[in-house]
């Protein structure tokens, strides 16, 4: 693709963001509407619609046919209802990921993560700060968590478990998926205080077959996670840190499975060497530099098996999801800590 057509990709990406954030996709669900119908049913100009719908249909996402516009299997995932929606990544991609993004010179040219100049804060303080921002980017990651939360009790060994606890696990996504296909478990999100309030309080609407074994316990847990539990997960946390950060949150996790001798902390992680497509590792990998906290970057499983080793753990296993995550399985080796 020529460079002129790759410099218009934010372009593309404000796009699909806004089908997104307008539901375009959810509206056309049941029957193809025309740009007069979607902008009645959104509250806006019909000309303009339709230029983000010819945007759409070039992108492969929206198909027209006979004035009226429908989605493709693709464009299906920009339903809030689709077992792999996508919606809500895409807001936070096309809007203040982009908006990190366009400041991505200063993170070149200094090594520095990218967010304070965008947004005036760091990425966590700016969620704090903003109830709007910080709901979407708790749905995007569970957005980008469904997938494996499917696969990742009937791949990995849980016979036993009483007790899953997921660190930095937002709004449960991945533990919803766990919880479902292991009866009798009960599971724990450690997450921001404000991440475990709305998700804690949205748990009646997102996940009611799961009251009573899903809670949410609001801390920081680089201080202390819940102690005792069977397994600790760890989903594309590390990647958001440092490496004295990601060895400081494993030993945190370490003390807490102290006294449990059967425990097994299961980091899963996309890697720079690893099984995800190479634009998707290059962008990932790009990301965590300009996103991120100071320090954060791509790495190996290698790497992440010598954080491990630092933290007073003893890899078992490592293996891989059908997604192209690494699972690295270990437990704390004894005189660890």
């Amino acid at each position: 693709m020529k460079a002129a057509y790759l410099a218009c990709g934010g372009w593309v990406a404000s796009t699909v963001g806004v089908a997104a954030s307008l539901g375009l996709a959810d509206h056309v669900k049941d029957a193809p509407l025309s740009a007069d119908e979607l902008a009645a049913r959104t509250g806006t100009t019909a000309p303009a619609l339709a230029g983000v719908l010819a945007v759409l249909v070039e992108t492969g996402l929206f198909i027209l046919e006979d004035g009226r516009y429908r989605t493709t299997e693709e464009g299906a995932r920009l339903r809030e209802d689709h077992p792999e929606s996508v919606k809500y990544f895409c807001q936070l991609a096309s809007g203040d990921y982009q908006r990190i993004f366009q400041h991505l010179a200063h993170t070149v040219a200094t090594g520095e993560p990218a967010a304070r100049p965008a947004l005036g804060a760091t990425l966590y303080e700016h969620l704090e700060a903003d109830a709007q921002a910080a709901e979407v980017y708790d749905r995007a990651m569970e957005d980008l968590t469904r997938a494996s939360s499917r696969v990742l009790a009937t791949t990995r060994d849980f016979r036993g478990v009483r007790t899953i606890v997921d660190v930095g696990g937002g709004r449960g996504g991945l533990l919803k998926g766990v919880l479902r296909a292991l009866d009798g478990v009960s599971g724990i999100v450690v997450d921001r205080p404000d991440v475990c309030a709305r998700a804690q309080a949205a748990l009646p609407q997102t996940a009611p077959d799961l009251a009573g074994r899903l809670t949410f316990a609001g801390g920081d847990f680089f201080t202390s996670v819940p102690a005792g539990a069977d397994r600790y997960l760890v989903k594309n946390v590390l990647h958001n840190w440092g490496d004295a950060d990601a060895v400081r949150l494993l030993r945190v996790i370490a003390k807490a499975t102290a006294g449990a001798r059967d425990a097994r902390v299961l980091i899963i992680e996309a890697v720079e060497d690893g099984r995800m497509p190479p634009m998707y590792r290059a962008l990932d990998g790009l990301m965590q530099r300009v996103v991120s906290a100071p320090g954060a970057m791509p790495r190996t499983v290698a790497a992440l098996e010598d954080l491990a080793r630092a933290a007073g753990f003893a890899v078992t296993d490592t293996g891989w999801l059908p997604s192209g995550h690494v699972v690295i399985e270990m437990h704390a080796a004894p005189g660890g800590l």
